[in-house]
């Protein structure tokens, strides 16, 4: 078996379910997750030299799923520009907080679980999804803008969204979490 098999087997192994764990995260679609981290495995161990550990194929691996996730684009759902953030929720059909994440387009959804679940601050975020920070910025703005116009008591802050988390993107691997 070739070094680069071992090592992907050896991070399916210790990582799998967690990093398709948070490729659901990242898109909220449990198919699209399985077809994102497939992809986001070809990328890595497909091109030039993959990864030597299974800890720095885990990162690899989860680099290359924020960076698709953001890219992601879905026939039915509408370009960021042409939604209405201001629509109120019972425009948008949304009665939790799960069906207005749902209504978020994909660069949305995942900037803003990169932001909260990971705790990345928008510097972290853009480097490690390989965007500009400005497109960061205007993803995390409609996204916060779209959950607080529909669950005002949600208790996010606008601010906090762009100016919090940590700026290092880097993971110790201490357990099983991407």
């Amino acid at each position: 078996m070739r070094s680069w098999a071992r090592t992907l087997d050896a991070t399916m192994r210790a990582s799998g379910p967690d990093l398709l764990a948070y490729a659901e995260r990242l898109t909220g679609d449990p198919d699209v997750a399985a077809t994102l981290l497939e992809d986001a495995l070809t990328r890595t161990f497909g091109r030039g030299r993959a990864p030597e550990t299974r800890d720095d194929a885990r990162v690899a691996v989860r680099d290359a799923l924020r960076r698709a996730a953001v890219r992601r684009t879905t026939p039915d759902s509408p370009a960021v520009e042409e939604t209405d953030p201001f629509v109120p929720p019972e425009a948008t059909g949304a009665s939790s907080t799960r069906d207005t994440l749902a209504l978020l387009a994909p660069r949305e959804r995942a900037v803003l679980a990169m932001r909260y679940a990971d705790g990345l601050a928008v510097p972290a975020i853009a480097a490690s999804a390989g965007l500009h920070e400005g497109a960061v910025r205007e993803a995390l703005t409609g996204a916060v803008t779209r959950l607080l116009a529909a669950h005002p008591r949600l208790g996010l802050r606008l601010e906090d969204a762009l100016e919090g988390g940590t700026l290092d993107s880097a993971t110790v691997a201490v357990g099983g979490r991407p």
